[in-house]
């Protein structure tokens, strides 16, 4: 029976090869897309799940609240991380690490020598995390003093191999070489560490000053620390503890309070939007904040893709449907039952099904290569795959051939052989109604989809190109990275400036578009007992100003060194203490934070005392997403952060021999210093390179729902045609014209279209509206993008029913009319 199901499917698939061509298309179509985003989806909802013990692994959160001021930190104390596994039953282990900056790291027996960011880490690392081990042991890796684990990546930039255990590289900041004990296979895309080295917390424990920070840290954020819980403990009951815990060994000064919870590590990815990332340990603070929202459109654009091209399966198959009554209606009279012409049809739909699976396949595999570079992921579907996803694509498969056989084979069962046989047309009022709605969602989507594409488009220009408040063009930011460099800043500044090709150089803490943590400080001026407001801070030398084109309004510049007690304020800090003109007003900076708890400015806790002499027009020195906020621009040589960068403002004529000058002056300064640089407007793109991305796969899925809807208006033009094909004929008898007919054919489809345009023009405007308000300083939505996208929803509908319209009406009335 099987065998002759699949003979008669094969024979009539062939025998219909337009319909065939089309339903194959629409669903091939409709599956390359639903694996692409969902295998996207895949990828962001299954971050750091590689690790054996994932559900039982926690972050530890601090909830710190400031006479009001509400922080959540991604970070904890020292002795939390040592003690709670000792207090708290619960607790199976503990593990923590700790960033400390950026050093060169380099390999003492061919010179190779790299700038990176120096991490450390306990022995339990490897233990609690199932970091894939090339090479070495880990149990012991991270267990004795000088010992590093490096990833393989770096192993080859540094030795030009992997086979590099037991080999020593060298840390500038550290005195003794340190011994590769394991090289870690390359962090995955989707996981949320991304350290290419980490020492062992061992080196540092002979150290004096270690140990007596370490002894009595309670309170501070400065460490990432994970939890792995016990089988079946919740972590509910375990945050309390950990509360506990520091409540019993440390007291907060009056009006702060401190709480703890544990956040799955599965859930850092997703769910960390509002968490401050104190310790500054993993690469969660940028790439994972506000997706959830974007997946969840995506999941609902796959989901429609897929299901509208199985329901434009079924139309196109309902509309061949009058010329396989007669097939039918023989089957019936011979003896066939209704479940085997349900069993016939639903095998011809899961045999189109298989077809389209295989072609979306091989045509996402030769998409992925593309897809994986834009989106910056490395997807697979292959046998490389998570067998997950193999699972889900067959079952899917399966699902889309029953779902789209499902109608048709029900229909096309249940009438008389008898009516059948008579050349009775199918006619379903019922369906037809359906299809109707169906058509009007589906071009309601397509219209909300182009109108979002627009807005997205014309609001990623309009942050690239709005007036920041500076000039960023042709600012090359160069980074320090050895102390000789930043003692040096002098001489390199003047050496820089004699560079042909260099306009003006300065020195700062932090650029405006800073990628990297932000210092804010607490300030107040006038009276005592006036409240400490928040601001932010950047250390800046007397050419900032003229550097990166920042006006003025009044006051002075910074002049010298003499200045190291003087401020400049912008203007939304000046107003925020009430300052209209800078003469000279006495400001009080006592603390400072770096994204965690706030601390003295100095070890003698002296208040940083300062005289503002100057107010600068406000600009944005961070993402458009954000307000302008309160600045505080300090003179370079203040006790809340050194100089970090300098940057030149070149011609641009000869970028790359500017380059090289300037590389040569440092080398002079500092041999051994690595010269990184970036163009400051490619750093503040990367702001909006998500944005840019979501912009593109919007388009992309704005075009499939408009192809999937375009099959479903053609699916429902043929059948209308079919069902009044001797209407047609009776017309053109009487004397009606091809232009008359195709216009009479047309207008009810385009009321579709029109009806949908009214559907999703107010449903556009919320949703672009809501998404706007995500940016501090946005686009207005002009009436002329719903305009626009409902004027192509039109256009686009013409012309897909212009072919099935002019065909009906150039049909020779006497083959319609014939059996009449």
């Amino acid at each position: 029976m099987i065998k002759n199901y699949f003979k008669v499917a094969w024979r009539t698939l062939v025998q219909n090869k337009l319909y065939t061509t089309l339903n194959i298309a629409g669903l091939t179509f409709g599956i390359t897309c639903f694996l692409l985003i969902g295998l996207y989806l895949f990828d962001e909802l299954t971050f750091d799940q590689q690790h054996s013990k994932t559900d039982r692994i926690y972050r530890v959160i601090e909830h710190k609240n400031t006479k009001g001021e509400e922080l959540t930190i991604a970070g904890a104390s020292y002795k939390l991380a040592e003690e709670s596994k000792k207090s708290i039953p619960e607790i199976e282990s503990t593990t923590k690490f700790q960033r400390m900056g950026r050093d060169n790291v380099s390999n003492p027996e061919n010179k190779n020598k790299f700038n990176e960011t120096i991490s450390y880490s306990d022995e339990n690392l490897l233990k609690i995390f199932d970091f894939n081990l090339l090479s070495g042991d880990r149990n012991t890796a991270l267990k004795e003093p000088n010992s590093i684990v490096i990833t393989e990546e770096l192993a080859l930039r540094l030795f030009g191999n992997t086979e590099v255990t037991g080999k020593a590289l060298k840390i500038d900041f550290l005195e003794s070489p340190l011994k590769v004990t394991a090289v870690i296979k390359n962090h995955p895309k989707n996981s949320s560490f991304d350290f290419s080295l980490m020492i062992s917390e061992n080196t540092f424990k002979t150290d004096e000053s270690y140990k007596e920070i370490t002894a009595s840290d309670w309170s501070s954020n400065s460490f990432s620390v994970y939890i792995l819980l016990k089988e079946k403990t919740k972590a509910e009951t375990v945050a309390p503890e950990i509360t506990k815990l520091i409540k019993t060994n440390y007291t907060p000064e009056a009006g702060i309070t401190m709480a703890y919870s544990l956040q799955p590590l599965k859930d850092i990815h997703l769910y960390s939007e509002s968490i401050a990332d104190g310790a500054r340990n993993s690469n969660v603070a940028a790439t994972g904040q506000g997706k959830l929202l974007y997946l969840k459109i995506f999941a609902v654009v796959a989901l429609f893709v897929l299901v509208i091209a199985c329901i434009n399966y079924m139309n196109l198959t309902t509309a061949r449907a009058s010329k396989r009554s007669k097939e039918i209606g023989v089957r019936k009279s011979v003896g066939a039952l209704g479940k085997h012409l349900v069993f016939q049809f639903l095998f011809e739909s899961l045999i189109v099904a298989f077809i389209s699976f295989v072609l979306s396949v091989i045509a996402v595999n030769l998409l992925l290569p593309a897809f994986n570079q834009f989106t910056n992921k490395q997807l697979s579907l292959w046998l490389s795959a998570d067998y997950r996803i193999w699972l889900y694509t067959i079952a899917a498969t399966i699902i889309i051939g029953l779902l789209s056989g499902s109608y048709p084979s029900l229909l096309l069962s249940r009438f008389k052989p008898v009516a059948l046989l008579k050349g009775m047309k199918i006619n379903d009022r019922t369906g037809l109604s359906f299809r109707k709605v169906l058509v009007i969602f589906q071009f309601t989507v397509s219209v909300v989809m182009i109108i979002a594409t627009i807005v997205l488009f014309q609001q990623v220009r309009y942050v690239n190109s709005k007036d920041l408040g500076f000039n960023k063009e042709q600012l090359v930011v160069v980074d320090i990275n050895s102390g000789a460099v930043r003692r040096g800043a002098e001489t390199i500044k003047t050496e820089f400036s004699k560079i042909p090709g260099v306009k003006n150089v300065s020195t700062t803490s932090r650029v405006p578009g800073e990628w990297k943590t932000l210092p804010t400080v607490k300030i107040k001026s006038g009276t005592d007992g006036e409240d400490y407001k928040i601001s932010y801070l950047i250390g800046a030398d007397e050419n900032f100003a003229k550097t990166f084109e920042v006006k003025l309004l009044n006051g002075r510049n910074f002049l010298n060194d003499n200045d190291t007690s003087s401020v400049i304020l912008n203007e939304t800090a000046a107003k925020l203490l009430g300052i209209k003109q800078a003469s000279n007003q006495l400001v009080d900076i006592p603390t400072m934070a770096f994204g965690g708890s706030y601390f003295p400015v100095n070890e003698t806790n002296e208040s940083f005392k300062a005289s503002v002499i100057g107010i600068v027009k406000d600009f944005n020195f961070q993402s458009l997403r954000e307000k302008i906020a309160p600045l505080v621009l300090a003179y370079e040589k203040n006790p809340v952060h050194n100089i970090d960068y300098y940057t030149a403002r070149i011609d641009g004529r000869d970028a790359t021999a500017t380059l090289k000058k300037m590389e040569a002056v440092l080398a002079k300064i500092d041999a051994n210093h690595l010269f990184e640089y970036h163009f400051l407007d490619d750093q503040l793109a990367l702001f909006y390179a998500e944005d840019k991305r979501r912009e593109t796969l919007l388009t992309w899925a704005a075009l499939a729902t408009v192809f999937i809807a375009c099959l479903g208006l053609f699916g429902l033009a043929t059948y209308t045609a079919e069902q009044r094909v001797k209407e047609i004929g009776i017309r053109k008898v009487l004397g009606a014209g091809m232009m008359h007919l195709a216009s009479m054919l047309s207008k009810d489809f385009l009321k579709l279209v029109l009806i949908a345009n009214g559907i999703a023009f107010p449903i556009a405007w919320w949703a672009t509206d809501n998404w706007l308000r995500e940016f501090a300083y946005h686009i207005d939505v002009k009436w002329w993008v719903f305009g626009l996208a409902g004027t192509s929803a039109i256009i686009i509908a013409l012309l897909t029913i212009s072919f099935q319209a002019i065909r009906a009406a150039l049909t020779n009335p006497v083959n319609s009319l014939r059996t009449e």
